[in-house]
C-alpha cells in the first residue's frame, strides 16, 4: 500500500514537473526583484566614530531605512567615546557604507509636499532625515543645507594655518625614493585616492598632521614623518600617472615622490605631576570650573562642589534647560557663596548636537564679560570626581600657566575623522542630530580631536570668542554641523594657531573605559549614530584609581552614586580626609525622581499611579494605628528613590493629608519597602546557577541596571527580564511570559553563557499588556525551573492628567490580538497555566473600571508587591493624636541629615570673595 502510494506520487510529479519548474523560477525571480528594491531604498550605514577618550560618547553605526518614522526607537541615555571592538570588522573598502550612491533620488520615496526643496536632492542621508523629521521647519532646514553642501556653499574650500611650528614650503619636492613592502618609507597613514595628485595627497597627509607626502603607484597616498630610509631612486621610476589627472606625476611601483605637507616638527610638552608645596609658583592660577549638568542628581553635585570648593575659584553652573527640579535646587547656591553663579541663558543640549559647542562658547563669551578674574576654564559634569584635592590642581597650573590641556585621539587621523563623522553634514532641530550627507573639510589645516574634557587659558579663551581671522570662523561654520563638535573643534582651532605651541596632550582626566559594556547603541533615539560610553567607576576599580596617585590627573569619570556610591565614599575618606566611616548618613543616598513643581519634565504615567497609591495606603496604615485620627490624602509633592549601602530600599513620597478633625493640613513622608517573588522551584538542577532574576523596565546594557529604580510597569512600558548566573556549564533555557488571565504571551528560548554573567531578555509583545499580576517562568527540558511575577498597575493617570474613561479602557483590555505573531496555547499543560474563564470575565469588569473602583483595584494590587515600611512627618505633631517621628530626626526619610552634601559647612570654613 505505500509502495502504491509512492509510485503514483511519481507519476504525478513526472507529469507536473514543467509547471513546478515554472513556479520555482517565477519565485526565484520575485525574490530577486524584492531584494533589489529593498537594498534600492536602504539607507546606507551611518558610520562609527573611532578614538580615544571622548566625552560621553563614542559613536559606531547604525542602519536606517527611509521608511522608519521618529518614533522607530525610544530607548537610550546620555555620554564618551571609544571605538567599538568589532569595528576593524565592519568598516569596509569604501567606509562601511554598504552600496555607493550613484547620486540619484532613491525609487518610489514620497517626500512631504509642506516644503519647497530649491534643488534636486540626491544624498540619501538627507531624504531619509526629511522623510523622518516631524516638523514642516526642520524638513525645510534640511533641504536648504542639503542644497547649500552640493552646490559647495556650506564651508570654506581651504583654511589658513597660523601655527609658527612650520616646515617646508607646502609642496616641496624631495625626489623620488624607494619602498619596501615589509618596511615602508612612510609609515604615518596610507590611503588609496580615487583623485591622486601631490597636491591631494598632500592636503591628505596635512589633514592627519604628517610633515610628509608621498605618491605612489598611481593612486597610493603614504604620509609620514619621515622619509629616505631606503634610498633614492632613479626619476624615471617615478613617472606613473596620476588617477586624478594623468597630465601629472605619482610615482610607480614601490617608489614614491616625496612632498612637504608645510607640517614642522611635532614638538609635544611634558607637564610631569607637582603638587601644593612641592614648588611655588610665582603666580597661583584662578580656575573657573564651568559645570555643564542634566539629571536629577543633586546631591551629588553639592558633593562635587565641596571637594573642589575654594574662595579664589569660581564655579559656574550651567543646567540643561529641561532640568526645572535641579534648577531650582541649586538656584540658592548663589545666595550661599559669592563665587558660585547658575546660569539665567539655558540651553537644551542634546547627545552629538552643535548646541553643546555653542553653549561653551556662549558661556565662555559670558565669563569673559564677568568681573571674575579667572585665568583657566575647566568643564565637569555631575558624573565627574576629582581624585586629587583642588591645592594640588592649583599648584600644577600655576606651574604650567598659559599651556592648554586636551586630550588628542592619537595617531591615525583619517580614521578618526571617518568614524567621528567629521566627513559628513550634520544638523539640529527638532531635537534631534539628522544625518545629511558626505562633504568635503577644508584643506590647508590639520585635523584633531579627542576628549570633549578640557582645561583652556584664558587667552586661548579669548582668541576662540573674539577673534574674526579666518581660520576661527570657518572652523566655526564647519562645527556648526558636524556630529560631537565640542571634541574636535578646540583641539582643531589649537593646532593650526598661533596658539599651537601652547599644549599638553593631557585633560586632566582618567575615564573608566570598558568597551564590552560601553560599546551597546545608545542615543539612537536623538541622533543618527550609535555610541559607546564609560562605565561607572565602582569600589572594585579603587586600586586603579589609587595608581594614578603620582600622575597628572585629577578628575574621573564617570561616578553614579546611585550604582556605587561606596567608591566615593572611599574616596572622600582616604584621599581627602573629610569624613569618618560612622558619619551620619554616609552609606545613605536619595535621588528625586519626581517633583510636583516640574511642568516640563515628564514622567511615564505608571510612576503618578503607583505614587497615588502609596499614598492611600500610607494613610490607610496610620488609620489602623490610631484609631482616633482621621486622615484624608491631598496632593502628592515628591518621590525619591532611597538606597542604603548600595542597596536599593525603597520609595519615599512626601504628600500632604488633612486632618479630617481639624482642617489642618499636615506634610508627611511614607517610606514604600518592595516585596519579591523570585524563587528558585527545582535548585539541585543546572538552574542552581541562577542568582537574580527579576522583570523591569528602562534596562541600561552598560550598568546592567534598570533606570526605573523602582520597576514600577505600566501598560504601554517595554518590559525586560534581567537574570545573573554563576558560572557553570552553556545550556539554552525557555522563558515564558504569562499575563493575569493565563495568557502565554510569550516563549523565547535564552542562552546561558558558561561564565558569570548578567544577561537580559527584552520580548516583543505587542501593547498595552493587560494589567494585574505577570508571571516570567524558566523551562529546561519541558521541566519549570525558576518563576517570578511582576505587576503591571492599572493607570489612574494618562500623559500626565487622570484618565478618561475611554483612555481606561484602551489600556487595560489588552492588546488587539495576541501579544506576538502567534498563539502559544500549546504550552498550557507544560507550564501548568490552564484556560480559566473566570479570569477572563475578571479582566473584562476590572477593564470598564472608572474612578473610585479603579483607585481600589489599584489599591488591592499593590499592596502584593509593596508594603508601607514607616512614615514621619515635617512638621512638629507632638500636641496631636498622630505620634510620628519628625523626619528631620530620621535616618531614612529624604529630609534627614546628609553632611556629604551639604554646603553650609564649606560656606563657614571659606569666606569667598568676587
Amino acid at each position: 500500500m505505500a509502495a502504491s502510494r509512492v509510485a503514483s506520487s511519481r507519476r504525478l510529479c513526472a507529469r507536473y514537473k514543467f509547471f513546478f519548474y515554472i513556479a520555482v523560477l517565477m519565485l526565484g525571480l520575485q525574490l530577486f526583484l524584492g531584494y533589489s528594491f529593498y537594498n534600492s531604498i536602504n539607507i546606507t550605514d551611518v558610520e562609527r566614530f573611532d578614538g580615544r577618550d571622548h566625552g560621553d560618547r563614542a559613536p559606531r553605526k547604525v542602519s536606517f531605512d527611509i521608511r522608519q518614522d521618529s518614533q522607530a526607537d525610544s530607548h537610550g541615555k546620555q555620554p564618551e567615546h571609544r571605538p567599538h571592538p568589532d569595528q576593524d570588522k565592519m568598516v569596509t573598502e569604501n567606509g562601511g557604507k554598504g552600496p555607493p550612491d550613484k547620486g540619484h533620488l532613491l525609487p518610489n520615496l514620497t517626500l512631504p509636499s509642506t516644503y519647497k526643496p530649491k534643488c534636486e536632492i540626491r544624498a540619501k542621508e538627507a531624504l531619509s532625515a526629511i522623510s523622518r523629521a516631524t516638523t514642516t521647519a526642520c524638513r525645510q532646514q534640511i533641504a536648504d543645507i542639503s542644497c547649500l553642501t552640493m552646490e559647495g556653499k556650506m564651508y570654506a574650500e581651504t583654511l589658513p594655518r597660523l601655527c609658527p611650528l612650520k616646515g617646508n614650503d607646502t609642496g616641496t619636492y624631495f625626489g623620488c625614493y624607494k619602498d619596501n613592502l615589509n618596511d615602508r618609507d612612510l609609515t604615518g597613514t596610507y590611503k588609496e585616492l580615487s583623485d591622486n595628485t601631490p597636491h591631494n595627497c598632500m592636503n591628505y597627509c596635512l589633514k592627519a598632521g604628517f610633515r610628509y607626502a608621498g605618491v605612489q603607484y598611481s593612486k597610493e597616498c603614504w604620509c609620514g614623518d619621515s622619509y629616505g630610509k631606503h634610498g633614492h631612486s632613479p626619476e624615471s621610476l617615478c613617472e606613473g600617472r596620476c588617477s586624478g589627472d594623468s597630465s601629472q606625476k605619482c610615482g610607480g611601483y614601490l617608489t614614491s615622490k616625496i612632498y612637504s605637507t608645510g607640517v614642522g616638527e611635532k614638538k609635544r610638552y611634558q607637564a610631569p605631576l607637582v603638587r601644593a608645596g612641592s614648588t611655588e609658583a610665582e603666580n597661583t592660577v584662578r580656575i573657573v570650573f564651568v559645570l555643564t549638568l542634566s539629571g536629577r542628581q543633586v546631591r551629588q553635585v553639592v558633593r562635587l562642589l565641596r571637594n573642589i570648593f575654594h574662595p579664589q575659584h569660581y564655579y559656574f553652573l550651567h543646567i540643561d534647560k529641561r532640568q526645572e527640579f535641579m534648577y531650582r535646587e541649586l538656584l540658592p547656591l548663589e545666595k550661599q557663596l559669592s563665587n558660585i553663579l547658575v546660569s539665567k541663558t539655558r540651553f537644551s543640549t542634546i547627545w552629538g548636537g552643535a548646541s553643546l559647542l555653542q553653549a561653551h562658547l556662549h558661556f565662555m563669551k559670558e565669563l569673559l564679560e564677568m568681573p571674575w578674574a579667572w585665568d583657566y576654564y575647566i568643564n565637569l559634569s555631575e558624573s565627574d570626581y576629582p581624585i586629587k584635592p583642588v591645592k594640588d590642581l592649583t599648584a600644577f597650573l600655576s606651574l604650567y600657566k598659559t599651556y592648554n590641556f586636551l586630550k588628542s585621539h592619537g595617531r591615525d587621523t583619517p580614521r578618526f575623522i571617518q568614524k567621528q563623522g567629521l566627513d559628513q553634514t550634520f544638523y539640529e532641530c527638532d531635537s534631534h542630530l539628522w544625518r545629511i550627507g558626505p562633504r568635503k573639510l577644508p584643506g590647508g589645516i590639520r585635523i584633531d580631536g579627542g576628549s570633549d574634557w578640557v582645561c583652556l587659558y584664558r587667552k586661548y579663551v579669548q582668541y576662540l570668542v573674539t577673534t574674526q581671522d579666518e581660520l576661527v570662523t570657518g572652523l566655526k561654520q564647519l562645527y556648526k554641523y558636524s556630529l560631537l563638535p565640542a571634541e574636535s573643534f578646540f583641539h582643531t582651532v589649537l593646532v593650526n594657531s598661533v596658539y599651537c605651541t601652547k599644549v599638553v596632550d593631557n585633560n586632566l582626566h582618567l575615564t573608566n573605559w570598558r568597551r564590552k559594556q560601553g560599546c551597546k547603541c545608545q542615543h539612537k533615539h536623538v541622533v543618527d549614530w550609535c555610541g559607546c560610553s564609560p562605565n561607572d567607576f565602582k569600589i572594585s576599580d579603587l586600586d586603579r584609581l589609587m595608581n594614578y596617585e603620582q600622575k597628572p590627573i585629577f578628575f574621573a569619570r564617570k561616578f553614579e552614586p546611585i550604582v556605587n556610591q561606596e567608591i566615593i565614599n572611599s574616596l572622600d575618606v582616604y584621599l581627602f580626609g573629610n569624613f569618618q566611616q560612622d558619619m551620619t548618613g554616609l552609606t545613605s543616598y536619595w535621588q528625586n525622581e519626581y517633583h510636583h513643581l516640574d511642568k516640563i519634565a515628564k514622567v511615564k504615567d505608571a510612576y503618578p499611579t503607583f505614587y497615588q497609591s502609596f499614598v492611600r495606603l500610607g494613610v490607610a496604615e496610620l488609620s489602623r494605628q490610631s484609631v482616633s485620627c482621621t486622615y484624608r490624602p491631598m496632593k502628592t509633592l515628591e518621590a525619591n528613590v532611597f538606597y542604603e549601602a548600595d542597596h536599593f530600599h525603597g520609595i519615599l513620597v512626601l504628600h500632604q493629608v488633612e486632618e479630617v478633625a481639624t482642617g489642618n493640613i499636615i506634610t508627611m513622608e511614607t517610606h514604600m519597602h518592595p516585596k519579591h517573588h523570585y524563587s528558585i522551584l527545582q535548585p539541585k538542577t543546572i538552574i542552581g546557577r541562577l542568582q537574580t532574576l527579576e522583570v523591569g523596565t528602562d534596562f541600561d546594557p552598560k550598568e546592567l541596571l534598570f533606570r526605573n529604580y523602582g520597576k514600577l510597569i505600566g501598560p504601554y512600558d517595554d518590559v525586560v527580564l534581567r537574570h545573573v548566573w554563576g558560572a557553570g556549564i552553556e545550556f539554552v533555557i525557555s522563558v515564558a511570559w504569562i499575563d493575569p488571565v493565563n495568557v502565554i504571551a510569550a516563549s523565547y528560548d535564552v542562552k546561558v553563557l558558561s561564565s558569570g554573567h548578567t544577561g537580559s531578555h527584552k520580548p516583543q509583545l505587542n501593547q498595552p499588556l493587560r494589567p494585574g499580576i505577570w508571571q516570567v517562568k524558566l523551562m529546561y527540558n519541558l521541566q519549570i525551573l525558576a518563576e517570578t511575577s511582576f505587576l503591571v498597575i492599572p493607570l489612574t493617570v494618562y500623559d500626565g492628567h487622570p484618565i478618561s474613561a475611554t483612555e481606561i479602557y484602551r489600556a487595560h483590555s489588552g492588546p488587539q490580538g495576541f501579544y506576538a505573531s502567534k498563539d502559544f496555547s500549546e504550552f498550557r499543560d507544560v507550564l501548568n497555566v490552564p484556560k480559566q474563564a473566570d479570569l477572563e470575565t475578571q479582566a473584562a469588569v476590572n477593564a470598564k473600571k472608572v474612578g473610585k473602583d479603579l483607585e481600589n483595584w489599584v489599591d488591592s494590587l499593590v499592596p502584593l508587591f509593596w508594603q508601607v515600611q514607616r512614615s514621619c512627618t515635617i512638621e512638629d505633631l507632638s500636641n496631636t493624636c498622630l505620634v510620628l517621628e519628625q523626619c528631620k530626626k530620621t535616618s531614612w526619610s529624604s529630609r534627614s541629615p546628609d553632611p556629604k552634601s551639604d554646603l553650609s559647612s564649606v560656606g563657614a570654613k571659606f569666606a569667598p570673595v568676587r
